[in-house]
């Protein structure tokens, strides 16, 4: 339960890292990513989220379902190692303060080693690693009254397989 109300806070306390207007806006691309369509295929055969206020395609590796409301899913593999939570906000971060959002993330994450966020249009990504712990942590914009918001917390050596199931879950995700 401890663990779960941690859980929690954290959640919480990503939703809440300022995202003004003072960021830079820059934009930071990935390498060689999939195709749109790649990803879309990648990111079927998995659950679909329904909540009051967006959908999403939730990999078929995270089969096991955690605390679920309207706004908030938290999703795992069957022996936990591998952890997701996207939480719905009506005040969204908008993709030119990205970058101020990772840098608050980052200071959030002092005892993490971060990498620089990579950022597709609406959506960002930013990857923490701590000896064999990863997170990465999302952002995708909707529209001007909605995103989601949220990580994934995976073991280094699981890394390629979960990071490749990241983006088409974001690109996944539709406002109600």
């Amino acid at each position: 339960m401890k663990k779960f109300f941690l859980l929690m806070m954290a959640v919480g306390a990503m939703t809440l890292v300022s995202c003004n207007n003072t960021g830079n806006g820059d934009k930071v691309s990935g390498s060689a990513a999939p195709s749109g369509e790649e990803q879309v295929a990648e990111a079927q055969g998995g659950n679909t989220f329904e909540g009051a206020n967006f959908t999403m395609e939730v990999p078929e590796l995270l089969s096991k379902e955690g605390f679920k409301n309207d706004k908030t899913i938290n999703a795992s593999n069957e022996d936990n190692s591998v952890k997701m939570d996207a939480t719905f906000s009506d005040t969204p971060c908008k993709p030119e303060d990205f970058t101020k959002y990772a840098d608050n993330l980052k200071v959030m994450k002092k005892e993490y080693t971060a990498e620089d966020p990579k950022i597709d249009g609406n959506y960002m990504t930013v990857k923490y690693v701590k000896g064999e712990e990863a997170e990465t942590d999302f952002v995708a914009f909707l529209d001007e009254t909605g995103g989601v918001a949220g990580s994934f917390k995976y073991p280094v050596a699981k890394a390629a397989k979960v990071e490749a199931l990241i983006m088409p879950m974001l690109k996944s995700i539709k406002k109600k």
